[in-house]
């Protein structure tokens, strides 16, 4: 269990909102980590591009957390103990975590947009293995004399004292036994150093589970040959032919080789693409809490109910270019009163404009359907309680008799939908 160290000393930024020059000389930022606005008038601003943490060196105290957009504001985190804030900082970064493991076996990886000094992916099947199967181990089978189960009769036969019992039976004494014995090897040796390297570096930051290993520390002879261990596991793999076994040590290497890269490096978990953490995050919040769209307002449960399955949507709609595609984030129709709900997950900072590609997926969607009604929202981040306002209500003059469209913009408390996520 990692105690809470309260000498740490957190500088929090928001992703999106502005950053002082200072930070970014202070942590030694990557250009990357920020974007340079220039303004009519002349004057830069500097905006930070990222979620997630950098700290300048394994025993530096200072830390900088980056917070998504409108997850809260900076002087009210400022404001809290030292444990609080590394609550939220855990938070944030197991739902950078999970959708890298959400989206492993999918086309669009998550990861290659997500930066530090581990690979997550390579990681979470390090762990997937030991939780189901402990340390990696070489058998060894060897045979002893004893009573007991599994009994090698051939040796048993050639090897014991052979008796004749009163009714005329033979009896072996003593059994040939076969047992077996496990062995430690790198492979072992590489899964305790890789649990361990993530929780010396992150341990503060992602909450992970004790696995007892604490005790075997980090290797130094993987820590300071790093190639050579790679090479060896490369030559390993000759030697092992089960699945799960096959991507074990493929992960090992690809861990190893991300760790030998990042070891000059400020230690760091750095997301470039967090508009995907929110739409997987609202959808999971939709599909468990969303009620009703009432009076202008989407409600929704205080516990989860679990109504809708929500899902995104990919559909053609141009016959000449074949690769045109509608994706609604968030799609739901209601087979029971014809009602179709199109939602759309914004990551913005402010929503000024109108959101053209909502109003096509409204008319193009609804004219394909039966539809009796269609419930049209955008759904963005709020660091307050939940809340709906109308983004466009188009004038009648525009429409057929009847008909009415109505976009909402829904501001959801960001700390509720990333809970909800994890």
């Amino acid at each position: 269990m990692i105690l809470v160290d309260i000498s740490l000393d957190i500088d929090v930024i928001q992703d999106g909102a502005e950053i002082s020059e200072s930070l970014i000389q202070k942590y030694n930022l990557d250009n990357k980590d920020f974007k340079i606005i220039y303004l009519s008038d002349g004057r830069k601003i500097i905006r930070a591009n990222f979620v997630g943490i950098v700290k300048s060196k394994l025993i530096d105290k200072k830390v900088l957390f980056s917070m998504p957009k409108h997850y809260m504001e900076i002087k009210k985190f400022e404001e809290l103990s030292i444990k609080r804030k590394l609550d939220h900082v855990k938070l944030v970064i197991k739902t950078i975590n999970k959708s890298i493991a959400g989206t492993q076996f999918t086309q669009y990886k998550h990861s290659k947009y997500v930066e530090g000094n581990i690979s997550f992916n390579a990681y979470n099947v390090i762990v997937d293995y030991y939780q189901k199967y402990g340390l990696f181990h070489d058998e060894e089978t060897y045979t002893k004399k004893g009573y007991g189960n599994h009994i090698s009769w051939k040796k048993t036969i050639s090897r014991s004292t052979k008796m004749i019992s009163k009714n005329k039976k033979i009896i072996f004494t003593p059994f040939v036994l076969r047992k077996k014995k496990q062995l430690s090897n790198l492979v072992t040796e590489c899964m305790i150093f890789a649990i361990n390297y993530t929780d010396s570096l992150f341990g503060y930051f992602l909450d992970l589970p004790n696995y007892n290993l604490q005790s075997y520390g980090i290797n130094p002879q993987i820590l300071h040959n790093i190639a050579g261990t790679i090479n060896s596991l490369i030559q390993f793999q000759t030697f092992i032919f089960k699945d799960d076994e096959k991507q074990l040590v493929d992960n090992l290497i690809i861990f190893l080789r991300r760790v030998n890269n990042s070891l000059k490096q400020a230690i760091s978990i750095k997301d470039y693409d967090y508009e995907y953490v929110w739409e997987k995050a609202v959808e999971k919040y939709l599909n468990a809490y969303f009620l009703k769209v009432e009076n202008n307002v989407l409600e929704y449960s205080k516990k989860p109910i679990n109504k809708y399955k929500f899902k995104k949507k990919s559909e053609q709609y141009d016959s000449y270019h074949k690769n045109w595609r509608m994706e609604p984030d968030h799609y739901f129709f209601d087979k029971t009163d014809k009602s179709l709900y199109i939602f759309d997950s914004k990551y913005y900072v402010d929503v000024k404009n109108i959101n053209y590609k909502q109003l096509v997926y409204h008319f193009l969607f609804g004219n394909k359907k039966n539809v009796n009604r269609i419930y049209d929202a955008l759904i963005v981040p709020y660091e307050g309680e939940n809340v709906t306002d109308i983004h466009v209500n188009i004038m009648p003059d525009f429409l057929s008799e009847g008909e009415e469209i109505i976009i909402y913009i829904n501001k959801l408390n960001t700390s509720s939908v990333l809970k909800n996520y994890i």
